[in-house]
This record gives structure tokens, C-alpha cells and sequence, in this order.
């Protein structure tokens, strides 16, 4: 039997549809009220402002990566590069907790975050983590990070519809990326 959604996940869920949908400009309690069913009061029950609700936002965002990254970093037996690694396939999707939906929520909340300031601490939390794991992880720091630093790039570009590779060429890229976190 189906795990039942929460009335909190179902105002985020309902939250980032719309952020994703129409940007955080036009994310309101009515909107989300509409979408879910539930009265306003009952938004407001869980959220006590729309700062509150982009709050939980971001900070599901941020726990939906690290979840699937640490899922894929458990299923690699090779301990030397295996955050890295486990690093590009969550940030380029591979993650069952991240992909397409994923990235579109997070190109809103990016944009969103330079009219939440205070929410870029969470997010530069997680990045302190992040890059500690990739220095820590058995390769040469200075690699890690360039590895780090191109899926970054690759990432953002793709989810702000900068530039996109061509398939095959993704492919490749991330290939070379992951052959890098290998001991030689």
C-alpha cells in the first residue's frame, strides 16, 4: 500500500509546481489552496508566511539531493573517488530523487534565492559539505573540485537553457568526468 502524503508535502509538492510552472513571483496561499484542496487557513497551519513556504522549499531541495546522492554513493564498491562519482550522477540526474522535475525546481529556486537572501545559507551550507566531501574523497583535492566545478557548470547551463549538449556528446562528457574519479 502507498505511503499517504502528508498535508505538509502535499502544500510543497503543490508550491513547487507552481514555482516551477510560473516562478516564485506567483507562488501565493490561494494558489497552493487551489491545488491541494486545502483551505488557506490550513496552508497557513503549516506555513506562517510565504518566506516559511519557500523556506521548507529550498530545504527539501537541498535534502532531496544529498538523499540521492548518498544512495548512489552506497551502491559504488570502489571507495576512491566514490562521492565524486556518486557527486555527477546526482547533479546530472541519475538519482531517482532528481531528474528533469528536479532541475526545473531548481533553476526557480536559484533564480528564486536572490530575493530570499537568507536562504542562500542553506544552500552555502550545503555546498561547505559538498566540497569537503569532494576533497576528502581519495583523489587529488584540486581534481575533485575541477570535476565538481565542470558538473556545476554543466548543470547550470542546462537547467537556465544556456546551452545544451548534444546527447551523445552529454555522454561522453559525463563519461570522462567519472573515468577521472578512477585510480589509475
Amino acid at each position: 500500500m502507498a505511503k499517504r502524503e502528508s498535508a505538509r508535502d502535499r502544500i510543497l509538492t503543490a508550491a513547487e509546481a507552481i514555482v516551477v510552472g510560473k516562478g516564485v513571483s506567483s507562488l501565493t496561499f490561494d494558489g497552493v489552496a487551489e491545488q491541494t484542496g486545502l483551505s488557506k487557513g490550513g496552508i497557513l497551519y503549516h506555513f506562517a508566511s510565504k518566506d516559511a513556504l519557500v523556506r521548507a522549499m529550498v530545504e527539501r531541495f537541498v535534502y532531496r539531493f544529498e538523499t540521492g546522492l548518498a544512495g548512489i554513493e552506497k551502491e559504488d564498491e570502489d571507495p576512491h573517488g566514490r562521492y565524486t562519482r556518486a557527486y555527477v550522477g546526482a547533479t546530472l540526474g541519475e538519482a531517482a530523487s532528481t531528474g528533469e522535475q528536479y532541475d526545473r525546481l531548481g533553476a526557480s529556486i536559484t533564480a528564486a534565492l536572490s530575493n530570499f537572501p537568507d536562504l542562500l545559507e542553506i544552500v552555502r551550507q550545503q555546498n561547505i559539505r559538498c566540497q569537503a566531501a569532494v576533497e576528502d574523497d581519495g583523489l587529488d583535492p584540486v581534481d575533485a573540485t575541477i570535476i565538481r566545478l565542470a558538473v556545476e557548470g554543466l548543470w547550470m547551463a542546462e537547467v537556465f537553457n544556456v546551452m545544451h549538449l548534444d546527447p551523445d556528446m552529454k555522454r561522453k562528457v559525463t563519461a570522462r568526468l567519472i573515468e577521472r574519479t578512477r585510480a589509475p
